[in-house]
């Protein structure tokens, strides 16, 4: 077996978590994107003989798997959300939450096909607020927006 793929390698799974902060995804959600292009992935299946590839890329997606169920990995990533500009263009985003006594800030970090974007900020108040859902409403609304998506900072 490749040793780069090896399950539990802790060089494996560093390549593994280190793709999924660079191109935000949810760690069960990257599985497959990162067995298919992540150039650490690539470059181990490609020193392996033809016929082995099949059997070590789905041991290294079972181990995968097995580690993005364990919720102490899990807890390590923001939650990642998902939508479509109005080019029909797939968006990710975070959200960094700061709840204070009266209202809430927000900071949404915007990725697009493995590339970072900028950020989104804003804050929201109101009795019994659900906040997270106040966020992701003024993210998404400003994500969806025609056009090449413009960071939008915080007002002074």
């Amino acid at each position: 077996m490749n040793q780069k793929l090896k399950s539990g390698s802790a060089e494996l799974e560093a390549a593994f978590i280190d793709w999924i902060r660079k191109n935000a995804y949810n760690p069960g959600e990257a599985i497959d994107h990162f067995m298919e292009k992540s150039e650490y992935v690539l470059n181990a299946i490609g020193t392996v003989v033809e016929h082995g590839r099949r059997k070590i890329a789905e041991h290294t997606r079972q181990h995968l798997l097995r580690l993005s169920e364990d919720t102490v990995f899990t807890a390590q990533f923001p939650m990642v959300y998902a939508c479509r500009n109005l080019e029909d263009k797939d968006m990710r985003y975070t959200i960094a939450l700061t709840i204070g006594e009266k209202e809430a800030e927000w900071v949404g970090k915007v990725w697009a096909d493995g590339e970072y974007l900028g950020e989104v900020h804003g804050n929201g108040s109101g009795p019994r607020a659900n906040y997270i859902e106040l966020a992701r409403m003024h993210i998404e609304s400003h994500i969806r927006c025609a056009g090449k998506f413009k960071p939008r900072l915080r007002r002074s």
